[in-house]
């Protein structure tokens, strides 16, 4: 049986390291990628990660265990999903040669964290026990093992459904392009609401062979869609804190 449940992460700093930029700079993706919220919850579970993994022709126990969990993401915050961010310059001292490293990191970062489990498979089970207790095994992180988490506001959703409607509805959540839907952008409301949006690139998974990231393209608004048909990926929820319902996008 499916179960939806939800969760707000939140660390003081953050940094998700983009690895096409690596020449004395560092740059963090704004949204947690899904790959990192895998390896946040084998923590909590205290699965083997990269640094125990000791047959690299195949992937760690965490990504093994967790792969087929399916989420969704959204920024904590009202400011349009855009976190504040500083850059920190490091001395990295490396065979008696000193170089500069300039670092972006995420200041105060939360992101909201749904994920559709099975309660039937006994570990996703003990996963959300551990979630709802707040217990972890090894102390996850927002991206680098000094930039600790916490999470509060736990929460399982009894009504929890596919979306089936024609009328115009928001997404909470980061959304995969590629969705068939199109932005309302005609009427009163839409022409004097200030609506948000932002873009990026982030990974998804990993590719076998060679061992790299896969990525997707995201979307992040307050803006209105219209809908021809349901989704597969989109998901009415009740119970929600501020509001009696809202869609989310797993995926």
């Amino acid at each position: 049986m499916k179960k939806l449940i939800s969760f707000t992460i939140k660390s003081d700093f953050g940094m998700f390291k983009k690895p096409d930029i690596n020449d004395k700079i560092f740059i963090t993706y704004n949204i947690i990628p899904k790959t990192y919220i895998l390896g946040m919850l084998g923590a909590i579970m205290g699965y083997e990660g990269y640094a125990q993994n000791r047959d690299k022709t195949k992937m760690p126990e965490f990504y093994e265990k967790l792969k087929d969990i399916r989420v969704a993401i959204a920024p904590s915050d009202k400011n349009g999903g855009i976190f504040k961010k500083e850059f920190i310059l490091f001395n990295n001292t490396t065979n008696g040669e000193t170089k500069n490293i300039t670092e972006q990191t995420l200041v105060n970062p939360a992101y909201d964290i749904f994920l559709e489990l099975d309660e039937t498979n006994q570990e996703y089970f003990e996963l959300i026990m551990r979630l709802e207790n707040k217990k972890a095994e090894f102390l996850p992180y927002m991206g680098k093992n000094e930039f600790s988490l916490w999470w509060n506001d736990f929460h399982e959703h009894t009504v929890f459904q596919k979306v089936e409607q024609n009328e115009q509805f928001q997404v909470l959540t980061i959304i995969p392009k590629g969705e068939n839907f199109v932005l309302k952008n005609s009427g009163y409301k839409e022409r004097t609401t200030n609506y948000f949006y932002l873009f990026e690139r982030l990974p998804i998974d990993w590719s076998d062979n060679p061992r790299q990231y896969k990525y997707q393209d995201f979307l992040y608004t307050n803006a209105i869609f219209k809908s021809t048909e349901s989704f597969e990926s989109l998901k009415e929820i009740g119970e929600l804190i501020e509001s009696d319902k809202g869609i989310i996008c797993l995926f």
